[in-house]
């Protein structure tokens, strides 16, 4: 728990930016609460585990966006979304997804295209790729984080793309 832990004071609702307003708005898909730890917060614990999610993946460590920390308390959710981003050249190829904690029901991550619901369990990690190997997005990566039930949920999100990312300048 020692990255919920690091996450926690910075937790804020999820948000989007409104491409008509560019103001930040409340997410319509995601109820979560999440946190970055990026290059400026990132300890030696949360920095293993940006490596280890590389090694796992077999894609470099540089290729990872800052690790995103979700909490999911009763009711809140992931609605049915691609972490593929449109409209990029160095896309988010794969998606590993830590299960931080147990104590909680519901949370399943579901993947309705091809009929798999993961039941997380504090240590597993998650890993599948949002696009097909020319790049195009893959439509059976599509998931949803369903709603929690009871307790609450933390999990460890690291986006991979396909070519080294600069958090300091979200290229």
């Amino acid at each position: 728990m020692h990255i919920a832990g690091a996450a926690h004071a910075s937790l804020e609702p999820g948000v989007v930016i409104d491409p008509a307003t560019g103001q930040t708005i409340a997410h319509p898909i995601r109820s979560s609460y999440g946190a970055t730890i990026g290059p400026a917060q990132e300890d030696l614990v949360v920095g293993a585990l940006n490596r280890r999610l590389a090694a796992m993946t077999k894609t470099a460590v540089d290729n990872g966006e800052p690790l995103q920390v979700l909490r999911y308390a009763p009711g809140q959710q992931y609605r049915l979304h691609s972490d593929a981003l449109s409209g990029t050249t160095n896309q988010r190829v794969i998606t590993a997804i830590a299960y931080l904690n147990h104590g909680f029901a519901g949370g399943e991550t579901d993947f309705p295209a091809i009929g798999v619901r993961v039941r997380p369990r504090a240590g597993d990690v998650l890993v599948f790729h949002n696009a097909t190997p020319d790049g195009r997005i893959a439509p059976r990566a599509r998931h949803a984080g369903l709603p929690v039930t009871s307790g609450v949920k933390w999990i460890a999100t690291r986006w991979i793309r396909s070519a080294p990312y600069d958090a300091w300048t979200a290229n």
